[in-house]
């Protein structure tokens, strides 16, 4: 199917990008380096966000359409990276659905395919790894600029290399990046070896408030934003928030509780090989990876932490571990 999207998008005028909400680096740098590409051939390519681009990541690029449910776009393809489903587009679905060709590359295995065209591949480590072979279908000059927003989804999907997901493919795309002249060191600088003071205060106090289940193999971090607002930062500063918990001693399942709104909470699991984490998120409407899934809950958000804390639960029992 990787051929059919090369196809569509040779013959394609104006593409328009689009990825999931609340975009991490996978989704951005897939999308960033996607426009590149696409506009070093020739196209016109344009890249659609819910919101502006997280700090950490505005080395990325700058030219994005900022959107919501009422943007209208005029291009004649959509191309959605890193994204399982419609809904996970947030109020830019609409927008997408309206585009007459719609074409799919992923690496989540929840979701069905959908578009028109649909290429997936679950064993990939990052979505960016498949945009990687994409790119060099489309050309054999590949920007610099693109490779970086890869080598950035690379990295960032993979725990800088050390996350499970991992294989010899992923190694050898990194080793294709750099060799096409990235500057890896100035990346993984900006992503993992520069923190704001206020930020270090801001992890000691998270970590107090963990909470334990299931005998300290489950912790639950309970984050709101005005918690995050008393340090001055924002969601997009602390991404990692997940693993604050996970990498706690005996703790197998992670859970990370943060405002969507003012009527409910994006709920972040984070596993250690244990247990598929993101079956428990696709109960409650959500989906992901094994080891890294996401919902909304709404309503009732107490009795949902505790069905989804009392199913984790049930099931690492199961695992016999």
């Amino acid at each position: 199917m990787l051929g059919k999207i090369v196809e569509k998008l040779n013959k394609a005028k104006k593409i328009a990008i689009f990825t999931h909400l609340n975009p991490d680096g996978d989704a951005l740098g897939s999308s960033f380096a996607m426009k590149y590409v696409l506009e070093s051939i020739g196209k016109e390519a344009v890249i659609y966000l819910e919101k502006e681009l997280p700090a950490r990541f505005s080395y990325l690029g700058s030219e994005y359409v900022i959107g919501g449910k009422d943007t209208k776009s005029d291009a004649d393809t959509a191309l959605v990276l890193d994204c399982a489903t419609f809904e996970r587009m947030g109020t830019l679905a609409d927008t997408c659905r309206a585009v007459p060709c719609i074409l799919s590359v992923d690496h989540h295995y929840s979701g069905d395919s959908f578009g028109n065209w649909c290429h997936k591949e679950v064993a990939s480590a990052a979505t960016a790894q498949i945009v990687y072979k994409l790119a060099c279908r489309l050309t054999e000059d590949i920007p610099v600029a693109a490779c970086e927003a890869m080598y950035t989804g690379l990295s960032t999907d993979t725990g800088h290399f050390k996350y499970s997901n991992v294989t010899p493919e992923t190694f050898e795309t990194a080793a294709a990046l750099l060799s096409r002249g990235i500057n890896h060191r100035k990346i993984t600088e900006i992503l993992y070896d520069t923190v704001k003071y206020e930020k270090l205060i801001f992890m000691g106090k998270a970590a107090e408030r963990i909470e334990f289940f299931a005998g300290g193999r489950v912790a639950m971090l309970k984050c709101p934003e005005d918690f995050i607002g008393t340090y001055g930062l924002k969601y997009d500063d602390v991404e990692e928030l997940p693993n604050i918990a996970l990498s706690v001693v005996g703790v197998e399942v992670a859970i990370l509780v943060k405002d969507k709104d003012e009527t409910s909470k994006r709920v972040s699991l984070r596993g250690k090989d244990v247990l598929d984490v993101s079956r428990a998120a696709s109960m409650f409407g959500g989906g992901g990876h094994k080891n890294a899934a996401a919902f909304v809950a709404e309503g009732d958000v107490d009795a949902v932490l505790q069905k989804l804390v009392n199913i984790i639960t049930e099931n690492l029992g199961e695992s016999n571990v």
